[in-house]
């Protein structure tokens, strides 16, 4: 049996808790994450227009639903 003082004891406990709680925000922001960019892995927005749109084929040229002239597929940038 290993001994130690309460003081570590709860020393001891207090750092699993804290590694624990890490651990688990860093799974909750990994997850936040992915959900994201599956999400805006399929839009689409307009350069010309500014429109944005869902697209799920996976060609590069498109045309846009609201000024009808071709576009070219790009990766959304938040600002």
């Amino acid at each position: 049996m290993i001994q130690t003082t309460l003081s570590n004891f709860i020393l001891y406990n207090l750092c699993g808790l804290l590694l624990l709680l890490g651990l688990f925000w860093l799974f909750r922001v990994l997850r936040e994450r992915v959900r994201d960019h599956r999400r805006r892995r399929h839009q689409v927005v307009c350069g010309i227009c500014g429109h944005q749109f869902e697209d799920t084929t996976r060609e590069h040229t498109l045309d846009c639903p609201a000024c009808k002239r071709a576009i070219e597929r790009q990766q959304i940038l938040d600002v």
